[in-house]
């Protein structure tokens, strides 16, 4: 009898053992067939079951059944938006210890001076839980951005340029919440009273800031391009900025003399004025050139012919002519077009 429940104690303390063995192995051993890093995006709504097959496509899962039973047993049972990289040699403890630890994951979104609207829709996609068509759509209709009163023209405004630290999960109505947050605390009083010593509203500012963004790239000058335009509004002057002409047309490069009777709202080459909007998001230096533009009586400018990215500026009509005659002399000789 003894023997017999020696024999039995043996048996059993086996079979635990072994069952243990298997349970620490599915729990702890190596489930993905991949020889290198796998990056996985979880996307808002997913199921568990999605995120499954999204593991078993990209990372080659080779236990989906264990992923779904331990991942409800450690309490994941409702993934969040999030980006993760799966080791090749992860286990499924270490890999639920990661969907757990970034179920409020964070990211950083760079938004940069220049950006048009599809630059902006592609950064946000790549991002957030944002869909590009659905943002651009937004642009155009402004379901959301009309409570902030914002619209298809005025929209730039509301993007002003930095990083912004945001949940991965963020959407498109919780974006457009915390970017007029971000305008409010942009334009705070200082700005605000300097904008009216320009005599300009917030939006129209930025729009100046926008024309004078896309015309260079040297920030030390933007204040006396800012004041050039300024300098023209004041004097009832067509602005003629080349680039609302190039926003008009729809396609960069060089400015032909017929580009100039383009009909569109935005050339101001025959519209008197600012454009309807900004051409762009401007950058923060741009706006800021606006807004300290002290005086000078510019009311020309032209790229200079060593194509450093700087601009002869000129008084009068005579001497734009001359610096423009340079300029386009020098794009004749390297057969710029």
């Amino acid at each position: 009898m003894k023997i017999r429940r020696k024999h039995w104690l043996i048996g059993f303390g086996i079979l635990v053992l072994l069952l243990g063995s298997l349970l620490w192995y599915s729990l702890f051993g190596h489930v993905f067939d991949v020889r290198k890093t796998v990056k996985i995006r979880i996307r808002n709504g997913w199921s568990l079951n999605q995120l499954s097959d999204s593991l078993q496509v990209k990372a080659k899962l080779t236990h989906p059944d264990l992923f779904l039973y331990w991942s409800k047993a450690l309490g994941y049972s409702s993934p969040k938006p999030c980006v993760i990289e799966v080791d090749p040699h992860e286990s499924l403890y270490g890999l639920i210890k990661l969907l757990k630890e970034n179920r409020n994951q964070t990211v950083n979104v760079s938004i940069r001076g220049s950006m048009d609207a599809d630059a902006l829709g592609s950064l946000l996609a790549s991002k957030m839980e944002i869909n590009k068509d659905s943002f651009l759509l937004e642009l155009k209709q402004g379901r959301y951005l009309r409570k902030y009163n914002f619209n298809d023209t005025s929209w730039p405004a509301l993007f002003i340029p930095n990083t912004y630290n945001l949940f991965a999960a963020t959407n498109l109505e919780e974006l457009i919440v915390r970017m007029e947050k971000e305008y409010q605390k942009f334009w705070n009083s200082k700005r605000i009273q300097r904008s009216i010593v320009q005599r300009l509203t917030c939006k129209e500012v930025i729009t100046i800031a926008s024309i004078v963004t896309k015309e260079s790239n040297k920030t030390d000058e933007y204040e006396n391009i800012a004041g050039v335009y300024l300098n023209r509004l004041r004097k009832n002057m067509l602005l003629q900025a080349d680039p609302t002409v190039v926003f008009a047309r729809g396609k960069a490069g060089r400015v032909w003399a017929a580009d100039l009777a383009i009909q569109n709202p935005y050339n101001t080459y025959i519209h008197a004025g600012l454009p309807p909007g900004p051409i762009c998001i401007p950058n923060v230096a741009s706006i800021e050139a606006v807004l300290n533009y002290k005086q000078h009586d510019y009311l020309y400018f032209c790229a200079k012919p060593d194509f450093s990215g700087y601009h002869a500026f000129a008084r009068n009509l005579q001497e734009h002519n001359n610096n423009a005659a340079a300029f386009h002399q020098a794009l004749n000789a390297r057969n710029i077009k």
